[in-house]
């Protein structure tokens, strides 16, 4: 079997906090944040990387910066819901369900 190294920025698990936050409550919230970060490794973002996202031509401001975190840090794949915006990218960007589906997962 695969060993996955899973990488996420703190904007995406702010992000997942608000939206958690909304449907189970803080406590909740809180709690499934926790378990999440077991599968986690987190990775900072940088001035570099907040100046790369705003002199790219990414149209979507966050995309642009997880874009230039995985690429900084040296990862190889990012999985996203929204391809259409990873359309130049230099690296495999691909959702969830591509990801398993190719390398044998699913």
């Amino acid at each position: 079997m695969k060993k996955l190294s899973l990488y996420t920025t703190p904007l995406i698990l702010a992000n997942t906090f608000y939206i958690l936050r909304k449907q189970l409550g803080n406590d909740e919230a809180k709690k499934a944040l926790r378990k999440l970060r077991i599968l986690l490794h987190e990775i900072d973002s940088s001035e570099t990387v907040v100046d790369k996202a705003l002199n790219s031509e990414f149209n979507d401001f966050e995309g642009a910066i997880q874009y230039y975190t995985a690429t900084d840090h040296g990862l190889k794949v990012i999985l996203t819901l929204n391809l259409r915006d990873y359309k130049n990218a230099s690296l495999i960007v691909q959702t969830p369900e591509m990801y398993l589906v190719s390398n044998g997962l699913i």
